[in-house]
């Protein structure tokens, strides 16, 4: 009978979890639309649907912290993973709609290679988490460093091929570049946004697990 007066804490790992599979599926998209820019009007479609989706969550995710009084780890910790994983979705949904609006006749190669290491960090935030959730310790610095790494260098490979454009400069050719110049910055955001993501859970398991 006394239990069932105790306060009950939410699900906030079942919650955080299910935000990480949508800033996962968000990042599938992201890929879909580098790989195929055929369907880029549909998947970026896709992508906004989806970042609704990741709002109300993010939503309904402070709404419970503000209600319940137990909590399975430190609220800063959950409020944090929170603020990451939506920010991390932001930033991909701004990369997409970048991409929808320059409508790139292709995609350089060392860019779609770069978001594939992005997406395997994002990749590596579900193991961490999970285990995080089940009390486990889960440090995947080495992994995490490796790709970091990867995306660094391709990065300055992105950057420097694009500056080293062998043609007339032309109106059409300055504007390819600005163009270009603002995907690899929200590149470079994405990988700090997912590193951040990754370094907040690192640190809840360091203070928690």
């Amino acid at each position: 009978m006394l239990a069932s007066f105790l306060p009950k804490s939410a699900p906030f790992f079942d919650m955080l979890l299910a935000q990480n599979n949508l800033l996962r599926k968000m990042a599938v998209f992201l890929l879909a639309m580098m790989e195929n820019s055929l369907e880029q009007a549909q998947i970026h479609k896709e992508m906004t649907l989806l970042e609704e989706e990741a709002d109300k969550l993010y939503g309904r995710i402070i709404r419970s912290l503000s209600k319940t009084f137990i909590t399975p780890i430190d609220r800063e910790d959950i409020l944090r993973i929170n603020q990451k994983q939506e920010e991390t979705i932001d930033c991909m949904q701004s990369l997409g709609t970048r991409l929808h609006l320059f409508e790139f006749p292709r995609i350089r190669f060392p860019a779609l290679r770069m978001t594939r290491s992005a997406i395997g960090l994002i990749d590596l935030t579900k193991i961490m988490l999970e285990d995080l959730s089940k009390g486990r310790d889960c440090h995947k610095t080495r992994a995490f460093k490796v790709l970091r790494n990867e995306c660094d260098m391709l990065l300055s490979t992105c950057l420097a091929e694009l500056m080293d454009e062998k043609q007339e400069i032309t109106p059409l050719t300055v504007m390819r570049i600005l163009k270009w110049s603002q995907i690899y910055d929200r590149l470079g955001m994405l990988v700090e946004q997912s590193t951040a993501l990754a370094e907040t859970i690192e640190e809840a398991v360091l203070k928690n697990v």
